[in-house]
């Protein structure tokens, strides 16, 4: 059995909107605060994830505006076999440039358990993906893979994946799962949000038909995010969840580009993350 004084933590994806993220995981790494045993990224959040682990600097936000150049975006793509949102390309290109170093990250989570989550194509089954250095960089690809905004094929061990956020959103039941009695959920909408089914939707499910499972699940996401938000409001008696969220709908959105925007969505990320240490601190 596993102990049950484990602490989790969890990011939510949301493309450009992890900037808010990446501010309080910069807070975290400023106040030397990681109290966690297990990590847990979903899509953007799992970059989130990767360089709150590599310590290598109190300001991640280089790391955001460099995913955000307009270069790699183009919807007049949509309708082509080519990437809406150049993903693999934004991924290796930042791969060379920032050079992460995985022995170190490896060093950093010994005895601890990081994990990104990625949706297998045919089963529609979310897959918890451990770390392994020789195949990191794929793994956290997969876990962004947007169907219709990303085509370029995600792979792994033989098998396409897509975006872990279409049917694990917030994996805070997982996270329970794993062992974890106490879970920091870091969250890119206001505790307030409710998803509503959308538009993108139906065009990424028409887009599935090859894939009728994740059809299916693309078209449910809605209750499936907020069947995450029951089990965070309503979590089990012996587990208690810490949500850290902006107070207010972010201005910067899935695909912004504009450096000032994100600038201040960042700076709100910091002030929510030192404000949540200090809760936490206080209450342990």
């Amino acid at each position: 059995m596993m102990n049950k004084e484990k602490t989790a933590l969890v990011v939510e994806g949301g493309g450009n909107r992890g900037v808010f993220s990446f501010g309080i995981t910069d807070s975290f790494i400023r106040n030397n605060f990681d109290p966690f045993d297990i990590y847990i990224g979903v899509s953007n959040g799992a970059a989130v994830v990767f360089w709150y682990l590599m310590r290598e600097s109190e300001n991640n936000l280089d790391k955001m505006l460099f995913g955000a150049k307009s270069k790699y975006i183009n919807y007049k793509n949509l309708f082509s076999k080519k990437d809406v949102i150049a993903f693999h390309d934004l991924y290796i290109d930042a791969d060379n440039h920032f050079k992460p170093d995985l022995k170190k990250l490896q060093k950093n989570i010994e005895g601890k358990i990081y994990s990104v989550v990625v949706s297998d194509a045919n089963t529609a089954q979310s897959e918890y993906l451990q770390f392994e250095e020789s195949n990191w960089i794929n793994a956290m690809i997969a876990s962004g893979t947007l169907p219709l905004l990303v085509k370029t094929p995600s792979i792994i061990n033989g098998e396409r994946k897509f975006d872990g956020g279409i049917t694990d959103p917030i994996p805070v039941k997982k996270a329970y799962e794993m062992g974890a009695r106490e879970i920091v959920v870091i969250r890119t909408y206001e505790k307030e949000f409710k998803r509503k089914i959308k538009l993108e939707n139906y065009f990424a499910a028409i887009y599935l038909r090859n894939y009728p499972n994740l059809r299916r699940a693309m078209l449910i996401h809605d209750k499936t995010y907020n069947e995450s938000l029951r089990f965070i409001n309503n979590p089990p008696k012996d587990c208690k969840i810490h949500q850290v969220c902006p107070p207010h709908r972010l201005t910067t959105r899935r695909d912004s580009t504009d450096q000032k925007i994100m600038e201040k969505d960042y700076d709100l990320g910091l002030s929510v993350g030192e404000n949540f240490i200090n809760s936490f601190s206080s209450n342990q």
